[in-house]
């Protein structure tokens, strides 16, 4: 990555983890970054996905003032294909302040990344065009990978078939 300096004033912390560069933004840089990024050769986004830190003990998770540590972890990993190099961009959330920016406009494959982290997760993608379920049936309630989602209780439809399907077949 280049020295960018409107980049480096948007930048609140930078690291290596699992040997991925990483950086750390405001959520309301979000759309600033990527597009000073792309401009500088990051032009693929592999994916965005999320992470529930809720009640998670350890300092891993920054702690930006105020009287409750980010719940929310959003992470882009865009990849720079001339220099062949890959940069995670992450965003972290309060539990009350779970939007960001759309930015399937710069990146196409956010469209159904940001749907699915929405449905997933709850996080609103602000300028979305169609953020509705992608996964999940229409009237499904609530977002099942948040660490509160109630676990357990639901009926499995093949459930009665389980020794039908778990049994191998008499000529394997």
């Amino acid at each position: 990555m280049t020295a960018n300096t409107a980049l480096e004033s948007l930048v609140i912390d930078r690291g290596i983890s699992a040997g991925d560069d990483y950086i750390t933004i405001a959520p309301g840089a979000i759309r600033d970054v990527l597009l000073i990024l792309r401009e500088e050769g990051f032009t693929q986004l592999l994916f965005i996905s999320c992470v529930d830190h809720l009640n998670r003990p350890d300092d891993r998770v920054p702690f930006t003032g105020g009287d409750q540590r980010p719940r929310f972890e959003l992470i882009y990993e865009i990849r720079d294909n001339q220099r062949r190099s890959r940069l995670r961009v992450r965003v972290f959330l309060l539990e009350g302040e779970v939007r960001v920016q759309s930015v399937h406009d710069l990146y196409g494959p956010a469209n159904w990344d940001e749907r699915e982290t929405w449905d997933l997760f709850g996080i609103e993608f602000e300028g979305h065009p169609d953020l509705t379920r992608i996964l999940l049936p229409e009237d499904w309630v609530g977002h099942p990978l948040r660490r509160d989602f109630p676990v357990g209780g639901e009926t499995v439809e093949f459930s009665e078939d389980h020794e039908e399907w778990q049994t191998s077949p008499a000529q394997a």
